[in-house]
């Protein structure tokens, strides 16, 4: 199975630079925030289902951690990847 890590953590730091501009955008009312915040949105969706695949096809993680990491993603997006990424993921993929 192909391993996703390097696009989980690409998608995840395009979709922080993306709200950091549509939000900079809608602060100085530029008519592109719509645009940019759907590009944002996408982004983020697509990090959370590489993230999700990472936790569900772990074998390092216990049943309860791996759906506490799940709902705590999903709820929370993008506080959540920041302490995914910097906390928990290397426990996850077995890097650490």
């Amino acid at each position: 199975m192909k391993n996703y890590e390097h696009q989980t953590k690409q998608a995840f730091l395009f979709s922080l630079a993306f709200y950091g501009i549509s939000l900079g955008s809608r602060l100085f009312h530029f008519e592109i925030f719509p645009i940019l915040f759907s590009i944002s949105l996408l982004l983020s969706l697509i990090w959370v289902v590489l993230a999700l695949r990472e936790i569900i096809f772990s074998g390092r993680i216990s049943n309860t951690e791996r759906m506490l990491m799940a709902l705590f993603i999903i709820f929370f997006n993008i506080i959540a990847g920041v302490f995914y990424f910097f906390k928990f993921r290397k426990k996850v993929i077995g890097k650490g």
